[in-house]
């Protein structure tokens, strides 16, 4: 069996980005539940940014033993869900410059017009991962 060392090497920092995107797979559905409990506003926008911000650093912090990383970069089909970590960073980063007061919001801001409208741009996106 090839250790994990080795094969991250062979990956390079590719590898890096499959275990991320492996990270949010996992939780597809609560972040897609979260998503339409904004968009249909059942909850309003401090609530999830509370909650989407809370989700990507449980996300960062998991932590696989090392057989299981082999067994996920050697067995599991990774390309199903290769890119999915960067819509959620980007979400990250619509909600990182949202600023709900138009007297304080600079020009790179949002308002939550736009928010909603990048909320729902992702959760389309995401779907696509849902529906494979």
């Amino acid at each position: 069996m090839i250790n994990f060392e080795q094969k991250r090497s062979e990956l390079g920092l590719h590898c890096s980005a499959l275990i991320s995107d492996f990270h949010c797979f996992n939780d597809l559905d609560s972040y897609i539940e979260l998503i339409e409990n904004f968009l249909n506003y059942k909850i309003d926008t401090e609530r999830f940014k509370t909650n989407f911000y809370e989700m990507r650093r449980l996300d960062c912090q998991k932590e696989y033993r090392w057989e299981t990383m082999l067994y996920i970069i050697n067995n599991l089909k990774l390309k199903q869900f290769q890119g999915l970590s960067s819509i959620l960073s980007k979400l990250f980063t619509d909600l990182d410059v949202f600023e709900p007061n138009p007297l304080l919001r600079d020009n790179y801001e949002i308002g939550e017009e736009e928010l909603r409208y990048f909320a729902k741009e992702a959760l389309s996106k995401i779907k696509t991962y849902n529906d494979s």
